[in-house]
């Protein structure tokens, strides 16, 4: 226990001071996402309770991280600075998958499946509306965290800041999605959680210590219920106590698997780690060939042979992970207006 809670403080390895434990939770928060986004309409039920269960955490445990890793990696550097290298790195990439989305499904829309189909329009629409793909709701959220974070300058304020996107998850009224203000409003407790996670990581690690089977029980309970017909009282609960209970116990798998990085497992996870970005802009690109392939095979996407649906989503689901993998590492990476483009470093 004691080298868990040593690597979760700020263990790094190589060069680039990167957090082994958090970039294995974001490998595995990436593969939930793609996991997530393949949604047959003839699933099988065991499959539907299965992307219930992901969505029951994943974007909260994605928010967590990137709050984490943001105040770990914190730089003295003036606002305007820290801003424009933000937009480098995450709006000039949303923009440019976006219009890349639009136009791949305008051209192929006619002749393949295609799923959220899009018009001219759309170009327009990606500038101030996750257009291209709902899922990139994340990119604009992400951005709303970091333009409002760097103006809390000490840990006083930013718990304060914590208190009050707490408040404002659970208060019982929504904002205009123009922009996804309102899934920063919901998302910034978990991203405000992570950094004051890392302010008083003294404190969360005597805590997690001693709540270590507890939190996997209580998990568990707590998904069960979620899930059940029969605990339908219990589900708001449950829904409330998911999202932080799953960030704790992938947090808890991930220190693990950094503390045995001769296991397979972790050597790919740290793997894709670097690739996470890529991996969310383009997933849904690469899991939209893959389901053009498919779908031109009725009988897979049926849930009536449960191994062949299982094949087929093994299929989709594999090529919205490697493929974007295998972009980042052997096109992208090698050019610098690509780099640029997609925010690469």
């Amino acid at each position: 226990m004691a080298e868990i809670n040593h690597i979760s403080m700020g263990k790094y390895i190589g060069t680039n001071k990167r957090l082994v434990n958090f970039d294995i939770a974001k490998a595995i928060c990436i593969i939930l996402v793609v996991i997530g986004h393949y949604s047959p309409d003839l699933q099988p039920g065991w499959y539907a309770s299965n992307h219930d269960f992901i969505y029951s955490f994943h974007m909260p445990l994605f928010m967590f991280v990137s709050g984490y890793i943001y105040i770990t990696f914190k730089k003295e550097e003036s606002y305007g600075h820290f801003l424009m290298k933000k937009v480098r790195r995450l709006m000039i990439p949303y923009f440019v998958t976006s219009i890349l989305i639009v136009s791949i499904k305008l051209i192929t829309e006619g002749n393949v499946y295609v799923q959220n189909p899009v018009t001219v329009m759309s170009y327009l629409k990606v500038f101030y509306s996750p257009e291209a793909g709902y899922f990139l709701w994340f990119i604009w959220a992400l951005w709303w965290m970091f333009v409002i974070v760097p103006i809390l300058k000490s840990k006083k304020l930013r718990l304060i800041g914590f208190a009050i996107a707490f408040v404002l998850h659970y208060l019982p009224f929504s904002i205009t999605r123009i922009f996804c203000v309102d899934q920063a409003r919901v998302m910034m407790v978990y991203f405000m959680l992570g950094v004051v996670s890392y302010d008083y990581k003294e404190y969360c690690l005597r805590f997690a210590r001693l709540l270590t089977v507890p939190f996997f029980a209580l998990f568990a309970g707590c998904e069960y219920v979620y899930l059940s017909n029969e605990f339908r009282g219990g589900q708001v609960y449950a829904c409330y106590l998911n999202p932080y209970l799953g960030i704790a116990v992938i947090l808890y798998i991930s220190t693990w698997l950094a503390n045995k990085r001769d296991l397979y497992l972790s050597k790919t996870l740290c793997y894709m780690a670097p690739s996470t970005y890529i991996i969310y802009l383009f997933h849904t690109t690469f899991e939209g060939f893959a389901k053009a392939i498919v779908h031109k095979i009725p009988w897979i996407v049926t849930a009536e042979n449960g191994w062949m649906f299982i094949a087929g989503a093994l299929f989709v689901i594999t090529s919205g992970v490697v493929g974007p993998v295998l972009l980042h590492r052997y096109v992208l990476v090698r050019s610098r207006i690509t780099k640029f483009l997609f925010g690469l470093k």
